[in-house]
């Protein structure tokens, strides 16, 4: 893929909306996505692609590439032929299962430790901390690329996370744009994804905006230049606690959302994906469920024709099918509300939320639409 415009098109230049969900759990205390005690991996990419989601936000953390003890086998119970797999060995057996159902496949680097993201405090606001070098980010972003040089469907790779501060040394340190500080985002994106195109040209890179994934605005002034062009892909996220007053208007909220980010999208400058959106899956599902929030990001996401990706797949956090087993997070093993499975991985918990999401899929306008 790469992108013309605003749009991201396909080898023959045809536009490709891209319709997904994101699958936890690798970032976690475990390194180990959620849910492969309950569901065999080839199972459930089966199941999100009947659903018509065409891609899969896959986050991860530095740390679980580092781990080399195998995974305990109560985590991969329904995944036996996984056992005596390390982190990293699991994570490569679910990008081939889902990419083998035709699902393109996004890897994030969510955290650099490991845990549940994110807030200001918790160190992994940068792509650096005082356990992780920047070296260590850059080095292990050239791995992965290698790693999956070889399966077109790992088609791109969204850097870090929701930017925001950190402490670093003692010292808080603020996110930037365009300003050749320590901490400017634009500079360490073009790096890497310079770095990355030296492995696979053929890679998207996403970039998402200041604190939270909430700001764009500096792509006004400093626009991220690769050497390989056309390869640029700019990141929102979004939930209704994201700086939105209560009972916003709906053009308000398009106001809002063009301001933040959307104009790169009205002024043809690039494709913005809206990486994280989501809600509690059983409020939406109620008659008039969702509150105004909730309609205004699907106008928006109708009315822009952006692309997205839905929070989350996960009907749980961690283990869920041998419960008691492990409680090393308060959250592990703990209903997902924003889930849109049912607690045992094997259906659709919400079907009235993906037929609301299926309604935003195909693309509307673009090259070879229409």
């Amino acid at each position: 893929m790469s992108t013309s415009g605003r749009f991201i098109v396909d080898a023959h230049g045809k536009r490709v909306r891209l319709a997904g969900v994101n699958w936890y759990g690798a970032s976690e205390d475990m390194g180990v996505p959620a849910g492969l005690d309950c569901v065999d991996r080839n199972t459930l990419a089966e199941l999100i692609a009947k659903q018509g989601f065409n891609c899969i936000r896959f986050p991860f953390s530095l740390w679980m590439t580092e781990q080399t003890t195998p995974v305990a086998d109560e985590y991969l119970l329904q995944n036996p032929d996984l056992s005596g797999s390390t982190p990293i060995e699991v994570y490569d057996a679910c990008v081939k299962a889902l990419t083998d159902q035709g699902l393109i496949v996004i890897p994030n680097v969510h955290l650099l430790d490991f845990g549940w993201c994110c807030s200001n405090d918790d160190t992994n606001g940068l792509w650096f901390n005082d356990r992780w070098p920047a070296q260590k980010f850059t080095s292990t972003w050239q791995s992965i690329a290698q790693r999956y040089a070889g399966n077109p469907l790992v088609a791109a790779m969204d850097i870090k996370n929701e930017p925001r501060h950190a402490t670093v040394g003692g010292n808080a340190m603020g996110p930037a744009w365009g300003t050749a500080a320590e901490t400017d985002f634009a500079a360490m994106y073009t790096t890497v994804g310079n770095l990355l195109h030296q492995i696979d040209p053929n890679l998207l890179i996403i970039c998402e905006g200041l604190n939270y994934a909430g700001d764009l605005t500096g792509v006004a002034s400093h626009r991220i230049q690769l050497t390989r062009p056309n390869k640029v892909v700019y990141s929102m996220h979004d939930y209704s606690w994201s700086s939105h007053p209560a009972g916003q208007s709906q053009a308000d909220y398009i106001a809002q959302m063009t301001k933040n980010g959307g104009y790169i999208l009205t002024e043809g400058i690039a494709p913005v994906w809206v990486g994280e959106f989501g809600d509690t899956a059983s409020a939406l599902s109620a008659p008039g469920g969702g509150g105004t929030w909730w309609a205004n990001i699907q106008a928006w996401l109708k009315e822009a024709d952006v692309d997205w990706c839905w929070w989350a797949l996960n009907p749980t956090h961690g283990q869920s099918c041998t419960p008691g087993t492990d409680q090393i997070q308060y959250y592990w093993g703990q209903p997902e509300p924003y889930g849109l499975l049912t607690l045992d991985w094997t259906s659709v918990g919400y079907p009235a939320v993906v037929t609301m999401l299926q309604a935003l899929m195909q693309p509307r306008t673009g090259p070879g639409i229409g």
